[in-house]
């Protein structure tokens, strides 16, 4: 299915290569094949192939990243699986509503899974445009990766197959990529910096919202290229350190 091909699952500080065999068996058998490690701890090692199967193939085609931005610079959609069902404002989606959207998608979609004790941190989640929430019993929302992962991989491949999937509203161009969006954030860093706007506040915090903001909006390429060519006006006419 061509729809799913456009999907890459990013295993973000992996701890156990086990977890990475079965992250690449699961994905197999929905029919997904794009695998990215980023700054995993361990190595996919002989436990790694013996979980995989017969999956092999998807490890040893796996893309490793020792940076996050690198893994998502190309996607133009970042959805992050993480047990908060909301954050700063970032709009969370059950599993059904994010395979709509990524199906929906004309360009790469990446989705994040983060480690397997602490998931992904905040400033990972600052990539997302998203957040995937799976419902699990609040009691005891303990899902592992491998379990995740499959759920997300089903629910794709479900989405993919059936006859009339849900619409989505789609923008008339395509949203900026991770990379476009990257470039912007650390302009809008520069900028807020150099106009003193975070001095005496928490300036990690600030950031963060900015990011949110712009990721839930999900600019395209030109309105990026637009509010950066305000920010370098406004940078001209600041005054100068020296």
């Amino acid at each position: 299915m061509a729809a799913l091909g456009q999907c890459e699952f990013v295993l973000v500080g992996t701890s156990h290569p086990g977890n990475i065999g079965a992250a690449a068996r699961a994905m197999k058998t929905m029919g997904l094949s794009r695998l990215t490690l980023v700054a995993p701890d361990c190595e996919p090692d002989a436990q790694a192939r013996a979980t995989a199967a017969h999956a092999d193939d998807l490890l040893d085609a796996a893309q490793h990243h020792e940076r996050l931005a690198d893994a998502v610079a190309g996607a133009t959609l970042v959805l992050g699986l993480t047990a908060r069902a909301r954050r700063d404002g970032v709009p969370a989606l059950d599993p059904e509503g994010a395979a709509a959207l990524a199906l929906a998608e004309t360009g790469p979609v990446a989705v994040l899974f983060g480690r397997e004790r602490t998931g992904l941190t905040n400033a990972e989640l600052g990539h997302c445009h998203r957040l995937v929430h799976i419902p699990a019993n609040p009691e005891y929302p303990a899902l592992n990766l491998a379990a995740a992962v499959q759920i997300m991989a089903y629910t794709l491949r479900r989405a993919a197959l059936a006859e009339a999937p849900a619409p989505v509203a789609m923008p008339a161009e395509p949203p900026a990529s991770g990379r476009h969006l990257e470039g912007l954030f650390e302009h809008l860093e520069a900028l807020v910096a150099a106009s003193g706007y975070a001095e005496g506040g928490n300036a990690e915090l600030l950031h963060r919202r900015l990011r949110n903001l712009f990721n839930r909006a999900r600019p395209t390429a030109d309105e990026v290229n637009l509010l950066r060519g305000v920010f370098k006006r406004l940078q001209r006419r600041l005054p100068s350190d020296d």
